[in-house]
Formats: C-alpha cells, structure tokens, sequence
C-alpha cells in the first residue's frame, strides 16, 4: 500500500509585525512627499506670479502699439491695475491679478518701478526697473527686469536678498535661469 504524504498549505498572507512595518515604512515616504509637495507649490505660485507680471507688461505694450495711443497701468503687489489719474488712458480694461484667487499664502514684493507704468504708442515702455517675486515659506526668488530705452523685459531667478539696504534691488543679480 502507497502513502501518499499530504502536504501542509503554506500560510498565505503577511503577519501581523510584516503589515506594522509596511505601514510604516509607507507612512514616512508619504511624509517626505508632502514636505516637498509644499515647497514645489510655494515655487510654483511664484512662477506663475512672475510670468502674469510679464504677461500684464506684454498685454499692456501691444494694446498701445495697436491703438496707437499711448497709455499707462498702475502696478502692485497684487494686481496690474488701471491709473488713478485719467490723464493718461489705461492700458487694457479688465485688472490681471497676479496670484491665483485660491493660492494660501500671500506673494512677497519688492519693487523699483514706478507707480504708473507709460507706454509710448510704438509699443515701447518708458519706465524701466527690477521687481523680485517671492513666497513667505521659501527662500525661492523670481525677479523681472525691465530695462531702458527699449523696455526689454527678462524673468530670472534672483541671487541674493531684495531687502539687503547695501545692494538693495539690482538688475544684475537677476541671473537667467535654464528652468524658464
């Protein structure tokens, strides 16, 4: 007569220590991703308020080429905005924030630029100056320079601190950045 041995089933499945220890190893991966999720969102918020700052600058340079007239925009840390003074009509219609309605933390501004923006009605701008972009939780910098007489703008990452009282604001550490 045969035996025929009968086989014990393996046990399927994890113990009870393996799933702790899962656990945990994924709940520490999951924290590093959200620390820089954060960051990656404070950088981005500042990049896109960079380039709706040069997008205001652009918009308002073709409509006074296009209506051949010259006109002007007020600029601030939240918005480009028609001129409180009607002597010189304003550039476009409707305001361009420069945040996104749902962005949390507020954008950190430091600017030389005048007030009031003019546009000549060749489409050249007339005033020029340094604007750096930053967020309150991040050392990350974005700066826009205007220069003159052509009114040639550049955004670039700033190198430096804009509120240093010995350089102050600079155009020359506004350095071109390979991201942009």
């Amino acid at each position: 007569m045969s035996r025929l041995s009968y086989a014990v089933p393996a046990e399927q499945g994890f113990s009870l220590l393996e799933l702790l220890l899962i656990l945990s190893i994924l709940a520490v991966l999951a924290g590093f991703s959200l620390v820089n999720a954060g960051e990656y969102r404070h950088r981005l918020q500042v990049d896109v308020a960079a380039r709706r700052l040069q997008l205001g600058l652009e918009r308002a340079r073709l409509f006074a080429l296009s209506q051949r007239q010259p006109c002007g925009l007020r600029v601030s840390a939240e918005v480009w905005q028609k001129p409180l003074v009607s002597e010189l009509p304003a550039c476009v219609s409707s305001r361009l924030s420069l945040q996104e309605p749902f962005a949390a933390v507020p954008l950190t501004w430091q600017s030389n630029l005048p007030q009031l923006m003019r546009f000549a009605a060749n489409g050249l701008t007339l005033d020029g100056g340094t604007v750096v972009l930053g967020s309150l939780h991040s050392p990350y910098r974005r700066c826009l320079v205007i220069s003159l007489p052509l009114g040639v703008s550049r955004v670039g990452r700033y190198d430096g601190d804009p509120l240093d009282p010995a350089i102050g604001l600079s155009s020359s550490r506004c350095l071109p950045d390979e991201a942009l």
